[in-house]
């Protein structure tokens, strides 16, 4: 914890602890509870409820939640609701109905009518990686029985899918203008593949499989393991690995071999959960024990010299994934 309930956002050799990380806290949230029951180690349990709560007094009266620099963010926002819609499916109260309803209300109003996000957009810029906006919308709708929700989480999902190329890319997946971290590059594929099955929308399958196929065939015959950020003609725009995307794009290796059978995703996730185990730091320090840097090397172009908190929680995910993958 890094005071009050919240996820501290990372430990940087250079400033030490980061304050408390709203989104990410949200989205550590079904993890946590996950090894928790996993695990039955009561702390996890114990720390999922008490970041809910904190997350409840971090809540705007509009329904946003702001940055660690006090903007309202829709990503910010949206990833928030992921965890609150776990809460909804898991640990229910009546406070969390509450707050799902006034995150996702605000998220509609700032909408695009095309379905995308720009209006506290990171960069004030349409993103495809919000695609994990648009199926935690979904989920919502679901989950509070408000069609409105799930007709603009799908919008934005629709939007996400005329993003990608007929090679596979998508545009828009970048930060900013240059080429896109692997980090953001595996949003994308998370959020449809979460609408997928949301929705079973064969489409949003469609779309993950032809950009992992050609993140497969970069990987199996080229870079070995995925590199940290790629061109649009998937050739290697930083030659350095960005740890966290790789642990995202584990997982879901690990979930399209359930989905399809085909067992290169079983290769290549164990692969790439090996590359990214070969990094976890175990230096005898209270505050580095256990940690994940952001890129590898250290002081990579991802969160250099920094153990993001969402590094490690996209790789337990994928290890969960994976010691329940059938042998």
């Amino acid at each position: 914890m890094g005071g009050g309930g919240g996820y501290a956002h990372s430990f940087s050799f250079v400033d030490g602890w980061i304050a408390p990380y709203p989104e990410t806290t949200g989205y550590l949230i079904p993890t946590l509870h996950q090894a928790y029951v996993r695990y039955q180690v009561p702390a996890l349990l114990a720390s999922a409820v008490s970041a809910t709560q904190w997350l409840y007094a971090m809540q705007r009266t509009d329904g946003a939640f702001a940055d660690l620099h006090g903007y309202p963010q829709v990503f910010d926002t949206g990833q928030i609701l992921i965890g609150f819609n776990y809460v909804a499916e898991h640990l229910r109260n009546e406070r969390n109905d509450r707050a799902i309803r006034s995150a996702a209300e605000w998220l509609v109003r700032v909408q695009e009518p095309n379905g995308s996000f720009v209006r506290h957009a990171y960069h004030e810029r349409c993103h495809s990686y919000y695609s994990r906006v648009g199926a935690a919308l979904i989920r919502s709708g679901r989950i509070l029985g408000v069609t409105g929700f799930e007709e603009a989480g799908c919008r934005n999902l629709e939007w996400t899918l005329s993003q990608q190329s007929p090679a596979g890319y998508f545009s828009h997946m970048s930060f900013d203008e240059g080429s896109p971290f692997l980090h953001t590059m595996v949003y994308v594929m998370e959020g449809l593949l979460d609408g997928y099955e949301l929705t079973r929308d064969r489409r949003y399958l469609d779309a993950v499989l032809r950009f992992a196929e050609a993140l497969l065939r970069s990987s199996s015959q080229r870079d070995h393991v995925l590199r940290s950020r790629y061109h649009s003609d998937f050739s290697v725009a930083d030659s350095g690995r960005c740890l966290v995307g790789l642990a995202q794009w584990a997982g879901v290796c690990f979930r399209l071999l359930v989905i399809t059978g085909n067992e290169r995703y079983r290769d290549e996730g164990y692969k790439s959960t090996r590359y990214v185990k070969s990094k976890q730091l175990f230096v005898q320090h209270e505050d580095v024990y256990g940690g994940l840097p952001g890129s590898a090397p250290v002081n990579g172009r991802y969160m250099g010299y920094s153990l993001p908190n969402w590094g490690l929680k996209f790789f337990i995910d994928a290890l969960l994934l994976k010691t329940a993958m059938p042998v």
